[in-house]
């Protein structure tokens, strides 16, 4: 039982209290208890231990070997002690160890949403259940929304062009970080407006890599005049060889 206490997701703040295992179904059940005395109210951080009520909660946890972990944590709800808060009654946290209301544990929604990052939904259910993890392919897009995005951080040399919301119908832009090499913006039209409303907003840029465009041309100089517009590689070699194509042809009939 040692062992297995230490294979908790948070082996300070819960205690085992049993485990069952099920070699047919291959799974293992682990009764666990919070320990906490003291807890903080959510809503005014004062602490207090008077214990409202006691219940049960049951939560995923990542697999051993080839056994599926189900955490059968029994927690509690408290009086909030603070007479000008507005909550009275409220279930303690287990911040280390799963989010409200959530039906798995943090490590293991980690682990799915590294997954699904890295294969997308059916390639990441596919994987998962490799590794003993039953999901669907829908819970692994979600774990992906919920990701919060990392702060914008205005690049030095921003790369500038149009991509299809549909084919030959709608058109965005896409804002490329040509330094770190990522996307950090999607914006809703490909229309000069557009773009120098986001050049204001995010000042600071002083190249700036887009195709033959005379909109985003005139976007770029109204949002950051200052910015030297570069012609991206890609239109270059496209323009390359439309350039050399017409004597391409006429080289390939010489020698026929």
């Amino acid at each position: 039982m040692s062992v297995l206490t230490h294979l908790l997701p948070d082996s300070n703040n819960l205690k085992l209290e049993n485990c069952q295992l099920d070699e047919i179904k291959t799974q293992i059940k682990l009764i666990v208890s919070a320990i906490n005395r003291v807890v903080n109210c959510p809503v005014c951080n004062q602490p207090t231990h008077k214990i409202h009520s006691r219940y049960e909660r049951k939560l995923a946890d990542l697999p051993w070997a080839d056994y599926s972990i189900t955490l059968q944590l029994r927690v509690r709800k408290f009086f909030c002690i603070n007479t000008l808060c507005k909550r009275r009654i409220f279930t303690e946290r287990l911040t280390n160890v799963t989010a409200p209301w959530a039906r798995r544990t943090l490590r293991l929604a980690q682990r799915l949403s590294a997954i699904a990052l890295a294969n997308g939904g059916a390639a990441g259910v596919r994987l998962s259940e490799q590794l003993g993890i039953k999901v669907s392919r829908n819970t692994l897009l979600n774990l992906v929304r919920s990701i919060p995005l990392p702060p914008i951080v205005t690049p030095h040399t921003l790369g500038v062009d149009d991509f299809c919301f549909r084919k030959c119908k709608t058109y965005g832009t896409a804002l490329i970080d040509l330094e770190r090499r990522r996307p950090i913006a999607l914006l809703k039209d490909a229309k000069a407006e557009t773009l120098a409303e986001w050049l204001k907003a995010h000042p600071g840029v002083k190249v700036v890599s887009r195709d033959r465009s005379k909109t985003y041309e005139s976007g770029i100089r109204q949002g950051a005049p200052e910015a030297i517009q570069v012609a991206d590689r890609f239109h270059l070699l496209q323009n390359l060889f439309q350039t050399q194509e017409p004597s391409l042809w006429y080289s390939r009939q010489s020698t026929s």
